[in-house]
């Protein structure tokens, strides 16, 4: 992976705003009680990962604060690989991410005839493109304003539905986000690939569990990908600029020499 220029202007303050974040803020996240007949996203969990995370009180919060599920940034190898749908709209939801300047610019990831196991590379690169790539081969591209991004799903109701909720129809919250635990891989496309260093749910690693309606059941197992080498920030790049800014009139005050003392 290649950095943006940009990141050794805000590497700074991400070192502060990871710090401030270190305690992992979470949130209880709601499901339906109902049963659907399918099985839960923790049922789910528990038979890919030997020590699941709890998929109520384990996902990170709902929004743009630290510790906050809307907004990440790549932290090294980025990949994505779909673990699961559970849902009617299997053969049409697609995933990407978002320009957080401008969330009509999107770079798609999964198609809608993607399914389990289908794993996608993502690349940064020096002018703001990123690029996805399956094996050798890379699909699609887009330019990004900065290194920070958010994921969205496309879904078969037509709904394009984002990370950052207050995006979406009536605000609803239909993605939520588990960090790794380190806990391993039992079952799955992960366990699968052949690639036994590639197994553990690690600390750079990612959950995301969606679900496809506005109105739906509320089990998010309806999209469910690992997505790697990705950490959560808590403020979009364009308030890290500005902070950026505020920093810099701020040291230098500090060494502008007050009124009739000497330099």
């Amino acid at each position: 992976m290649t950095d943006f220029p940009r990141r050794s202007s805000l590497s700074i303050l991400f070192v502060l705003g990871a710090a401030s974040w270190a305690p992992v803020a979470h949130a209880d996240c709601l499901f339906n009680s109902a049963a659907s007949g399918e099985p839960s996203l923790q049922v789910a969990l528990g038979q890919l990962l030997d020590a699941a995370p709890n998929v109520v009180t384990g996902c990170l919060a709902e929004g743009t604060a630290d510790g906050g599920d809307a907004h990440w940034t790549s932290v090294g190898q980025t990949s994505a690989t779909i673990l699961l749908e559970i849902a009617g709209f299997a053969n049409v939801n697609g995933f990407g991410l978002y320009d957080l300047a401008n969330p009509d610019n999107r770079l798609q990831v999964f198609r809608g005839p993607s399914g389990p196991g289908t794993r996608a590379q993502l690349s940064f690169h020096s002018n703001g493109t990123i690029t996805v790539s399956y094996g050798a081969h890379v699909v699609s591209r887009a330019r990004f304003s900065s290194d920070a991004f958010g994921f969205y799903l496309l879904t078969g109701e037509g709904n394009t539905l984002m990370s950052d909720s207050s995006l979406n129809p009536g605000g609803v919250d239909r993605m939520y986000a588990y960090r790794g635990n380190g806990s391993q891989f039992i079952s799955g496309p992960i366990v699968n690939d052949g690639d036994p260093g590639n197994d553990v749910f690690g600390a750079g690693d990612a959950i995301l569990a969606y679900e496809d309606l506005l109105n739906g059941d509320n089990d998010f197992q309806d999209f469910v990908l690992l997505v790697r080498g990705i950490q959560p920030i808590p403020l979009p790049a364009g308030v890290w600029l500005l902070g950026s800014a505020f920093a810099g009139l701020w040291l230098s005050a500090r060494r502008r020499p007050a009124a009739g003392l000497p330099a």
